[in-house]
This record gives C-alpha cells, structure tokens and sequence, in this order.
C-alpha cells in the first residue's frame, strides 16, 4: 500500500534515468502519487525529455491540410529539432531536418526517412530517431474506430476555417494533463457545461498510445457549439450525431471531435517552463454551405478560443505551484484521473530507456466507457453505465460507512 512508502526520501536528489523515482506513480491509480513537481520546471529532466521522450515518439508536427500541394513548405520542430515538411511534383510527402527558405534550398539537408515520416486522421507525425513502433501501432485502435471520420479526417476532406497560437508560461505536460480532467469544468468552463455536462462524461481509451473521453448526450444550452447548429460530418453513425470525443494522442496533440466541426491543438516543447500551441478549427464541405455557415464558425472558434484561454491561465498558474519546493508529489483522484495517471505512465516508460516497458503501447480499459469501441449505430448503444459523478459519490459514501 502507499502508506509504507515514504516519499520524502524519494523526493530528494532526483536521479531521472532510475526507475525508483518514478515508483509511487507506477502503483495502481488508487494508490499512486503523480509524478514530482520538479519534472515541470528542472533543466535535467526538460534536457532528458527532449531525447527519451520527444525523439522517440510519434510527433505530430502540422495538419496535412498544411501541406496539400505540391510545392508547399510547412516549417515545424520536434523539442527544438526544425523540421520542414513538403510535397514534391508527384504529391508525396517528405520531411527535412532543418531550416531553410525556399525549395531549391531543402536538397542541402538531411531527409528524413519516409518510413519515419506518416499521416492518420488528418495529421503529419514525424519520428526523429525511427524507434517507435509504426504508426498505425501507436495509435492503436483509434484509427479503425474512427473509421466513419476518417475520410473526412484525411488530406483533401477537412477544411480549417480559422488558425490561432498562444504562448505559455507552463510546461507541456501541465496543459496534457489539464486537458485529460474534466473535473475544472464548472469552476472554469460553466458555458460548456451546458453542452459537454461533467455528469455525461466517461472515460474512453482503447489500445494506443492516447488517452480520452467521451460525453454523451451532448445537451443544447445555447452556446455556439451547441449540436444541430451545422450539418455533422457526412457518413458518422447516427449514435456519433449527439456525442464528443475527447481525445489527446501522445506526446502532442489534443481536439475535442465534435459532430460538425473540432478545434485541435498542436504542442510544441520551448522550455521546461514554456510551451507554445498551435490550433485549428476544422470542419467539412456541408458545413461550409450551410446558412450562416461564416457566422456560425466564427462563433464557434471564439468560443474555444476562450475555453483555451481559459485554461491556459490556470496551467500557468498550476506551473508557480508546482515550481514551489514545497510541494512534491500529489494523489490521484480516482475516477477522474485516470487518463493522467496513463498519461504520466507514458512518459516514464519513455524516460527509463532500459526498461522493457520503453516501447509499451497500453491495453485499453476494463471498464472504456457506456459507448463501446463496437457500436455500430444508435441502436446498439445500451443504457449508459453509472456515470462516473455518480460511481465517485457511490464509492466515497460506502468508503465513509
């Protein structure tokens, strides 16, 4: 049990290439502590990182639909390491490590190896180093469980409306892990409550290296992402028309896929305690020829606009306390932290790079979610389980008798 562990003595003179650090997080979610406050603001560990982590991963790098045609150039990075993407006169995509100015010039530097260079559910990934398993076993079961999304998900089908950055003062994985709880909703995101209720929210991870959420029904509250607002994505099953899903594909990417359009984040790693992200509203063709369609969108986008920025400002402050000497480590709250407890399990197994564990690509859930990975319509979807509100209450309450 965590009680006979005693963390003081482990949180002293921090060695992050032992696995003895990292201990109380590897326990059982009811009994693991997170991982210590210094790995969102300590040189060695950000140094570390950028190799053990960011090199060695599926990094997602641009939107393909930042690289359509022939000709265009997309400058991107990898944890500081530039990367410039392209496609050549036949449309294949390539990717060069380094900067450069025009395309006569991307010639002069080192390319990428093709097979380190993949695309899935309308994204560019790049890995640096070729470690990785392939792609399509990184994300696991994602891509064929969203297979009714994926034509629109795929290079030519989704359209980007609006593009915004912001510039953090915190830490990359602070911003991972604000966006894998929902319990902050009411106190900083109540309009979205209205739509994307904490009491309609379960946890939704498969295989693969990602972690999520789904809500289920979406509610209509009078906000500009209420559902019905445009038309959904042509071809989703009937049972996708009143839910979203909350999904964030390891190290670097986050979106909320709603039924008609989704605003998606890209991370990229600046400084153990800045990081900047790069977003996109994106949506479809039927969308776009909707009455009011421009309207409609722009309202969209600023409401997300302001649920990031909104979460941003408590990230940012998050990253003070957390860089404290004081604090240390804190407890998993079960049923709602999962998804951070995988989260930072995946980061460990990255950093201990003589572990077995370095390549694990972990199982899905006993208990996914009320919406199974098989369900094929409406119809199939039974009752939902006991939400996870009501299964928290339950178990305290039976703790306290």
């Amino acid at each position: 049990m965590s009680a006979a562990i005693d963390w003081a003595k482990l949180d002293v003179g921090y060695d992050w290439t032992t696995s003895e650090v990292y201990r109380p997080t590897r326990l059982e979610v009811d009994d693991a502590s997170t991982l210590p406050g210094a790995v969102y603001s300590d040189p060695d560990f950000h140094d570390l990182e950028k190799q053990r982590v960011w090199h060695s991963s599926w990094v997602c790098v641009a939107e393909q639909s930042d690289v359509l045609t022939p000709g265009t150039m997309f400058a991107s990075d990898v944890a500081g390491t530039p990367i410039v993407l392209t496609r050549d006169s036949s449309g294949a995509l390539r990717g060069f490590q380094g900067e450069t100015a025009t395309v006569g010039s991307l010639e002069e530097l080192p390319e990428v190896p093709s097979s380190h260079v993949g695309c899935a559910l309308g994204l560019v990934f790049v890995n640096l180093n070729g470690e990785a398993p392939p792609l399509r076993e990184w994300l696991g079961d994602l891509v064929p469980w969203l297979e009714d999304y994926e034509k629109a998900l795929t290079s030519g089908q989704l359209i980007a409306t609006h593009r915004t950055s912001y510039d953090i003062a915190a830490n990359w994985k602070l911003l991972i892990e604000n966006f894998l709880e929902y319990y902050h909703l009411p106190a900083v995101h109540p309009a979205l409550c209205n739509v994307s209720g904490v009491d309609e929210h379960q946890r939704f991870q498969g295989r693969g290296m990602y972690m999520g959420f789904a809500t289920h029904p979406l509610t209509k509250g009078g906000t500009a992402i209420d559902p019905g607002r445009l038309p959904p994505f042509p071809a989703i099953k009937a049972h996708r028309h009143e839910t979203a899903y909350h999904l964030c594909i390891f190290p670097n990417v986050f979106f909320s896929l709603y039924p008609e359009a989704f605003f998606r984040v890209r991370l990229t790693q600046q400084s153990p305690t800045r990081t900047v992200e790069y977003a996109t509203l994106q949506t479809h063709a039927a969308a776009m020829e909707a009455p009011d369609a421009s309207a409609i969108l722009q309202e969209v986008f600023e409401f997300w606009d302001n649920v990031n920025t909104e979460d941003i400002l408590i990230c940012e402050n998050v990253q003070l306390g957390t860089s404290s000497p004081a604090y240390t480590r804190g407890r998993f709250s079960f049923r709602f932290e999962e998804t951070i407890h995988r989260f930072q399990n995946m980061v460990i197994d990255k950093m201990l790079v003589d572990e077995p564990t370095r390549f694990r690509v972990p199982v899905g859930d006993d208990d996914t979610t009320f919406l199974e990975l098989t369900a094929r319509s409406k119809d199939e979807i039974k009752a939902p389980k006991e939400s996870t509100v009501a299964a928290a209450q339950r178990a305290r309450a039976n703790a306290d008798a």
